[in-house]
Parts: structure tokens; C-alpha cells; sequence
């Protein structure tokens, strides 16, 4: 096996036992079972300085020579019958005095703003939950010069960047930020090169901003994490239940980013289930909060946790869907099934909506947007959710427009995709300023945007003008919409510049005929219908989801022109979960019969039904 040393040499596995130093953590050889707080933060203090490295099984070192040799040595561990770990300490000291100096640095570039940033940042480590609490204690414990200085640096910068701290704080300096955000990256640069849990830690958190070139970090972090051994089951390792849960944590974390790199990106995942042996996080996983702590700051804790595995669980479906329907390999069985091509991505996607609708059903109550006492934190999750249908839908609506797919198969389709994008911008339109400056999962500012792309797909692919004017005017709602909110989230306007790039592509589209100059056949006459809307997705039941539009309550909706302040918008009555009949996206003059019900009009008892069946409702 081959890595790059400190000097940018390869250098073997053999050849690193005398390093010095590679990448890891020597807390493979304790087996104590965590001890006394203090105990912890001596572990958190050292841990990060020590490294080692995963021995793969097919390296020019098989694992079973060290078991026989008498030789071994402290340079050589075991957690369990088959991972070993080349571990060594022997120049720890020359780690103590650029530390110290690194701290100094970072504390001139803070004044005093470092204590109250880690504080703020306890809120977000709920919802992200990669920073073990013996990082707090040593901090308030007047030991930080025993952190690893690039954590330290990516615990202030997340937290330098929320909404929610700015809110209450006097901003920095732009040079400041600037000059504590390049430390940062040049810290976790020369980190990768030996990585540690730290290190993945300060990544991780690092990948939260919006200006950080998730690509390229991607790539590095989960080349760490395979150094680390993130990826094995650690469930029956030699180590304390901390580190234990530690190591799962972050490797769902890591899972996570490399799935939504994946979508964002539109790349391959680097990470693929047959090389994936970590098992499904429990309640185990999760350090206990201080029980001298308000009932309050337990309760988010808790739902924190409940978010972040269940954001596990949903991305786990959505690498289901990229690995099903947007694989090359993928791609071309649809493209040689040509005009056949709707109805395989139909087969195959069935199992995956079903898992879907599973998963949202599941939910717990404190998850649920229509819960008034849900935590606002939670909206990144249901974001995430309408990502991930869109990404779903995406497939079959292109697979519509270039093969010659029969007619209601088309409809219907289209009708469903309509009502994932109306309920999408609906959710969207429903955040209220509590939500907006919550923390917000990296991919969020791109999930924003996929709606707008999914609109502009759906505009683009309408094959009348009435049906494309209504998303006009529906992208053009959902434009006012983020101008709005992004004065709460900054990071919105990113998904303001992709609808204007993407509707911008769309000026010169020729105008689609007029619906009465269609084959009568193509296109199914709308019903005279009042003005709609749909209820917020979370109040429906996914299998009245496509009903007749003409059993939704009809309500006046202003035009964006006319709703001129932050207030208007924003005031709880109209922007209230718990009042769904006041505001929200309309489904306008082109909303036809429910695709459920249309279908089963004009073609009940047709061999398609059971293969639309989860799509229409």
C-alpha cells in the first residue's frame, strides 16, 4: 500500500514503521471504559496528537505476521480478530511548543469573542453531533493549549458564520475572519497528511461553511477517514464506549457528505456499500447530556440526535437513488430500453418511493414541521426530504420528454412531479426567521436551489403554454420567496443565482403551442377551477396526495409585486405552520383533475395501473 509521507514521498507500509508518525489514533490500545470527567479530557487532550494506520488486507503486510511475530511491539494493535493498526508515539513531544504558539495565534484574531463562539457552538454540535463533550471541558477548563488547534479554529469559524450568533454579536472584521479562515485550511492541509478523529472533526465542521470547495475537502476527508478506519465495524473493538460512539458518528457524518457531494456534484460517491461495514447507529452512540442541565437544552439535545439519524437514514435513500437511476451504467440500460425507457426507471423506482414514504410516515413528532414545538433546526431535514423526491422525479420527467411514452403514463408523471414541486416551494415558503437562522446542513444552499432547477425542468419540458406560464409565475413566486428570506440567510442567495442562471437558459425557448392547438389526446382539459392551494406537505396523507384539486380550499393569493414588506410576508399569521389555510403556493388555472383520478377515468384496468400506483398517490 501505498500513502504520502510529510514531504509529499511514497512511502510503504513497512517503511512507515519508522515514520514516526502516520495517520490514526493510539486510543486503539486503551480499554478502559471512559472514567472520570477529568480522565476524559486528558483522552481528548492527547488523542489527537497520536496517529496510526489502518493495514489494509492486501498490502505487502498481511496482519497475521505481526500476530506471530515476538517482536511487535507497542507499534502494533489490534482492536479486534482482523483490523490492525500500525500506532506510534515516539515523537509526541515535538507537538507542545507550535501548539501553544498556534493557540496564541487564534486567540489575537479572536479578542474576546473565543468563549462566547464555543458556547454558540454547542447548539450546533446538536444538530451535528461530531464534537465530543471532553472538547467543552477542556476549553471552560483553562486547558485549550491541549486542543488541536485546527478544531479549535473550526469550532469558531462555524460558529462565526451562524445567523443566529450574528443576530446578538457585533460581526468581525471581514480581514479577521478572512485571516482565522485561511489558519484554518493551512492547519487541516497539513493535518491530512497524518490525519486524526480531530482532524476529520475540524473537517467536517469546516465543510458547514458555504464558501468552502466541498470537492476537493470531500476527497481528502474520506481518504483520512479510510486511513482511520472510519469505514470498519468498530462494534466489538478494544476501545472505551466514547470513542466507540465517537468513531460512529463520524463515520455517518463522512457517509453523509460524500452522498450529498455525490448529488451536489453530480459526481460519483466515493464511498460504496460493499467497502461499508459500520452498523446503524442507536441511542448508545450518543453521549449523555449533563443531567444538571435545563430540561430545555436536554430535549434539543435529544432531538438533535433524532435528526441527525434520521438524516442518516434518509441519505441512505438517496444514495439508493443515485446508485439506481443516475449510474453510467444505469443510464445507458434506459437509454437501449428507448421508448421503453419511462416505464424500467418506474419499475425500478417503486421500491425506493416506497422506503420514501416509510421514512417520512416514521417520523417522530418532534420532527414534524407541523409540530408546534418542534425545534427550528429541523428544517435542513425537510429539506433534504424534498431534495431527495426531487431527485427521484428528475429521472423520470427527462425520461419523458425523450422517449415516445404513452400519453397518460406522461400525464400522470407530470402531474405528481407538479405536486412534489408546489409542496416543495410551499415548505419554502412556510420557514419562518426562527427556521432561517437555525443551523442549516452544507448542502442545504444547493438543495434550494434543486427546487428552482426542478421548476425550470418541469418549464422547459411543458407541453403547452398555459402549463408553462404556470410555472413561470411559479418560479417567479418561488424567486420573491428566497429574496426574502435570504435577508434572515445569507446562503440563499446562491439558490437565487442558480434560478436566474438556470430560467435565464430558458429566455429564448420558443412558445409552446396553445393548449386548444393540441391533439386532443395529448392533453387531458383542465376543469374550470378557483385558484388553489395545497396544504403544507406534512398535514397530508401521501396517498391522497394527488386528490382532486377541487376538494383543496380556494384562497385569494396576492401577487409578489403586491407584497411589498418583510413583515407582510413573515408575520406569524401568514407564515404559521399551524395556520395552513392563510399563505402559501397556489396551484393555479392549469390545475387539472389529480392524477390518481384522471388515471383512473380513462384508464381503469389498464396493465400500467399497479406500476403508477405509488406515483399518482
Amino acid at each position: 500500500m501505498q500513502r504520502v509521507g510529510s514531504e509529499g514521498q511514497h512511502t510503504s507500509v513497512a517503511e512507515s514503521q519508522s515514520d514516526g508518525h502516520s495517520g490514526g489514533t493510539v486510543k486503539i490500545k486503551r480499554e478502559d471504559s471512559g472514567g472520570s470527567a477529568a480522565s476524559r479530557s486528558e483522552t481528548a487532550i492527547n488523542s489527537w496528537q497520536y496517529q496510526g494506520t489502518h493495514i489494509g488486507y492486501t498490502t505487502e503486510l498481511d496482519p497475521i505476521l505481526f500476530d506471530v511475530s515476538p517482536t511487535r511491539g507497542s507499534g502494533y494493535q489490534k482492536p479486534d480478530g482482523r483490523n490492525a493498526f500500525l500506532v506510534h508515539q515516539s515523537d509526541v513531544p515535538r507537538y507542545a511548543e507550535p501548539q501553544i504558539s498556534l493557540i496564541q495565534t487564534i486567540d489575537k484574531l479572536l479578542g474576546s469573542q473565543g468563549p462566547s463562539l464555543v458556547r454558540h457552538f454547542r447548539t450546533i454540535n446538536r444538530s451535528l453531533p461530531i464534537v465530543e463533550d471532553t472538547f467543552f471541558e477542556t476549553y471552560n477548563g483553562r486547558r485549550k493549549n491541549s486542543l488541536d488547534p485546527a478544531l479549535l479554529c473550526a469550532v469558531y469559524l462555524v460558529s462565526s458564520s451562524s445567523a443566529a450568533y450574528n443576530l446578538g454579536n457585533v460581526q468581525w472584521q471581514q480581514t479577521d475572519v478572512t485571516q482565522l479562515e485561511d489558519l484554518a485550511f493551512k492547519l487541516l492541509e497539513g493535518a491530512l497528511t497524518n490525519p486524526t478523529l480531530s482532524t476529520l472533526q475540524a473537517g467536517l465542521l469546516l465543510m458547514q461553511r458555504s464558501n468552502v470547495d466541498s470537492k476537493f475537502w470531500n476527497t481528502q476527508l474520506i481518504g483520512a477517514a479510510f486511513e482511520l478506519g472510519l469505514h470498519l465495524d468498530c462494534s466489538n473493538w478494544t476501545i472505551p464506549p466514547l470513542e466507540r460512539g465517537l468513531r460512529k458518528r463520524l463515520a455517518w457524518a463522512l457517509y453523509m457528505e460524500d452522498q450529498w457531494c455525490s448529488l451536489t456534484h453530480g459526481r460519483p460517491s466515493l464511498i460504496s456499500k460493499e467497502h461499508w461495514a459500520v452498523q446503524d447507529l442507536c441511542d448508545d452512540d450518543f453521549e449523555e447530556g449533563n443531567p444538571s442541565a435545563e430540561e430545555e437544552v436536554l430535549e434539543e439535545s435529544r432531538s438533535g440526535q433524532e435528526c441527525f439519524s434520521q438524516m442518516v437514514i434518509l441519505t441512505g435513500i438517496l444514495s439508493n437513488i443515485l446508485n439506481t437511476l443516475y449510474t453510467q451504467r444505469a443510464m445507458q440500460e434506459f437509454d437501449a430500453a428507448g421508448a421503453n425507457a419511462t416505464r424500467l426507471i418506474l419499475e425500478r423506482a417503486k421500491p425506493i418511493q416506497v422506503s420514501l414514504k416509510e421514512w417520512f410516515t416514521r417520523l417522530p413528532k418532534d420532527l414534524k414541521m407541523d409540530n408546534g414545538q418542534a425545534p427550528p433546526t429541523i428544517g435542513h431535514l425537510h429539506l433534504a426530504y424534498f431534495a431527495t423526491e426531487i431527485t427521484l422525479h428528475r429521472c423520470i420527467i427527462r425520461s419523458l420528454s425523450t422517449t415516445a411514452t404513452d400519453i397518460y403514463l406522461t400525464h400522470v408523471c407530470r402531474s405528481a412531479a407538479k405536486a412534489r414541486l408546489i409542496s416543495a416551494m410551499d415548505f419554502v415558503n412556510r420557514l419562518r426567521p426562527s427556521h432561517l437562522t437555525a443551523f442549516w446542513y452544507f448542502p442545504s444552499r444547493v438543495n434550494f436551489a434543486l427546487i428552482a432547477t426542478f421548476g425550470s425542468l418541469l418549464l422547459a419540458t411543458a407541453p403547452c403554454q398555459e402549463e408553462a406560464e404556470f410555472y413561470q409565475a411559479r418560479l417567479a413566486e418561488y424567486r420573491w420567496t428566497l429574496s426574502v428570506s435570504a435577508q434572515s440567510a445569507g446562503f440563499l442567495n446562491f439558490a437565487i443565482e442558480s434560478l436566474e442562471s438556470s430560467t435565464g437558459l430558458l429566455k429564448d425557448m420558443p412558445m409552446k403551442p396553445k393548449i386548444e392547438d393540441l391533439d386532443v389526446r395529448q392533453v387531458p382539459p383542465p376543469p374550470s377551477l378557483p385558484l388553489t392551494r395545497l396544504i403544507p406537505p406534512q398535514a397530508e396523507d401521501d396517498d391522497e396526495f394527488m386528490e382532486d384539486a377541487s376538494e383543496a380550499q380556494s384562497v385569494p393569493i396576492p401577487p409578489p409585486e403586491t407584497m411589498s414588506s418583510t413583515s407582510e410576508m413573515r408575520s406569524p399569521s401568514n407564515s404559521a405552520w399551524s395556520a395552513p389555510a392563510t399563505y402559501g403556493p397556489y396551484i393555479g388555472p392549469f390545475a387539472d383533475l389529480g392524477a390518481r383520478n384522471w388515471f383512473e377515468q380513462s384508464h381503469h384496468g389498464s396493465p400500467e395501473a399497479e406500476r403508477m400506483q405509488l406515483f399518482v398517490g
